[in-house]
């Protein structure tokens, strides 16, 4: 935990964020001030992904909150994220769904959890499962702009175009620079405006 507070405060120092992060023990319990500090890192680099200049500053931003978001601030949950991930990749299912129902169950506020679960879900089969896991994404992170875009998807391919629309426009509020989903929410939007003339 010390050493990614460490890096974090180097790369926030670099994008303009703010000069430094506090570190902490990798075995202290998490604090108040802890979760006021996540957010404000959140709040920083959405508001910088938000003014970014161009495509490919833009696309920093985006890796770094994804790089933040991978991490829970507990040692443990990054452990069974890590057995979980390795699970999934080895395309064992079943451990893995257990691991992640361990991590939503004691970190129910970490949107990385219910949105590897969704995926997880989606790899049996489960796509009730997986939307209402990558609903809980986003009631934990309403600005994860990586469940809306997997949520949009889902809702495409069970023909639920104007909620999945509506998602993307959100993706697009926080995230203006994406190109690819910008062309699919005017393609799905072209689509849809077809059908209602």
């Amino acid at each position: 935990m010390r050493r990614f507070c460490i890096l974090l405060s180097l790369a926030l120092a670099n994008l303009g964020l703010f000069a430094a992060a506090p570190t902490a023990r990798a075995d202290a319990p998490p604090r108040a001030s802890d979760a006021a500090t996540r957010g404000k890192i959140f709040d920083d680099l959405f508001a910088k992904l938000g003014r970014a200049p161009d495509e490919a500053s833009a696309a920093q931003i985006r890796a770094l909150i994804e790089r933040v978001w991978a991490h829970s601030g507990s040692p443990t949950a990054d452990l069974l994220m890590t057995r979980a991930e390795s699970a999934l990749k080895a395309g064992k299912p079943a451990p893995a769904a257990a691991l992640l129902d361990r991590i939503v169950s004691l970190y129910p506020d970490w949107s990385l959890g219910w949105r590897r679960r969704a995926q997880s879900a989606l790899s049996q089969g489960d796509s009730e499962g997986a939307m209402l896991d990558f609903n809980r994404a986003l009631q934990a992170e309403p600005r994860d702009f990586l469940a809306m875009g997997e949520l949009a998807e889902l809702l495409r391919a069970t023909k639920q175009d104007r909620p999945a629309l509506e998602l993307m426009r959100r993706a697009l509020a926080l995230d203006p620079h994406n190109e690819s989903l910008r062309e699919e929410a005017e393609q799905l939007q072209r689509q849809i405006e077809g059908r209602d003339i």
